[in-house]
């Protein structure tokens, strides 16, 4: 019995001082990244404490500061967006979200209806915001869809990163080297803003009528959609199915999403229509990174407007003088702080 016990705590012993090694290992090999961050730092925030999810691809990741919005009108929100996001890990992520949070909103960005995902040649992509999921069986059935396309992607090496970095350690001085362990707590709340950019200007005839179609929507990403929505319903959470300002869109494209989301009997928002694009004010010239995204300055201009708006239609509720929302308070000064754009 004593030997059972003996040999019992020796495994106990190594379990954990391989443990402690192996994650101290993937600290220092991560590639550090904003957006696997801002995803992980999610899982600080108190349970069933945010008001609005914000689903989605990288317009909205930089597009809409959940600061902005609980300054002006005191609801809470978080962005769990990366860069082309593909439908399958908004599902995901947003099935995972749920475990943690009962939202009365979702914001779902759905301008990726109309591309097709190639999972091998987007795998920085996907990792971007599987890095910084925690282990579940949301993570484990995209990942099972991921190496199902594309043999060339393992399953261990998205459950345990270590395996696909490394061989990082080449590259690193270890003499200089300190740990990234992903990040706890987010004062942008899933936002990952640009500074700068490129002066930009509306193209010719841009948002209107044309004899053109409406390109297909592509039907795995549209069952992906389909999913997400039908998982908030199930849950009885309100959906916006949103457009963000971008250069490379068209009125056909907007009226075929339209016409899908009342399909889905859910809302839709469309920013570059001529009526939001005169209340937003934006000037090409000075709020946008590229052709695609906001920078700073336009992702609060944007975040104002756009956050009033969710308050008036969907009545959300203002937790600004409520003691258990004051962490809020401070992780706003503190972007005001970072940011330098807003008091």
């Amino acid at each position: 019995m004593k030997g059972c016990i003996k040999t019992m705590t020796r495994c106990v012993a190594f379990f954990i001082i391989f443990s402690m090694i192996f994650s101290n290992t993937s600290d220092y090999l991560r590639r550090p990244d904003d957006e696997s961050d801002e995803i992980h730092a999610f899982y600080d925030e108190p349970k069933d404490s945010i008001d609005v999810l914000f689903m989605g691809s990288s317009p909205i990741l930089r597009g809409v500061s959940p600061m902005v919005m609980w300054k002006q009108n005191g609801f809470t929100s978080y962005v769990r967006a990366s860069a082309l996001q593909a439908p399958s890990v908004t599902y995901g992520l947003l099935g995972e979200s749920l475990e943690y949070q009962s939202p009365e909103l979702v914001v779902l960005l759905c301008d990726n209806i109309f591309l097709e995902f190639d999972y091998g040649e987007r795998e920085g992509d996907l990792r971007r915001a599987l890095d910084g999921m925690k282990m579940s069986k949301y993570k484990f059935q995209i990942v099972n869809q991921v190496i199902a396309a594309d043999d060339r992607q393992t399953l261990l090496s998205y459950m345990f990163p270590l395996f696909r970095y490394h061989e990082r350690w080449k590259e690193i001085n270890w003499a200089e080297a300190e740990p990234t362990p992903l990040m706890v707590h987010s004062f942008k709340k899933g936002n990952v803003y640009l500074r700068g950019g490129e002066p930009q200007e509306y193209p010719e005839n841009f948002m209107e009528p044309s004899s053109t179609l409406a390109p297909e929507f592509n039907e795995s990403a549209k069952d992906y959609i389909e999913k997400t929505i039908n998982l908030c319903k199930e849950k009885n959470i309100s959906v916006l199915m949103l457009h963000l300002p971008k250069m490379s869109w068209s009125y056909e494209q907007s009226m075929a999403i339209e016409d899908f989301a009342k399909e889905m009997g859910v809302d839709y928002l469309d920013c570059d229509r001529e009526e939001i694009r005169t209340q937003l004010n934006l000037d090409p010239a000075v709020d946008y990174y590229d052709q695609g995204h906001m920078n700073l300055i336009g992702s609060i201009k944007l975040s104002q407007w756009f956050g009033e708006y969710l308050d008036i239609t969907y009545n959300l509720p203002d937790h600004r003088n409520e003691e258990a929302y004051q962490k809020w308070n401070e992780d706003y000064q503190l972007y005001a702080e970072k940011t330098k754009a807003v008091s």
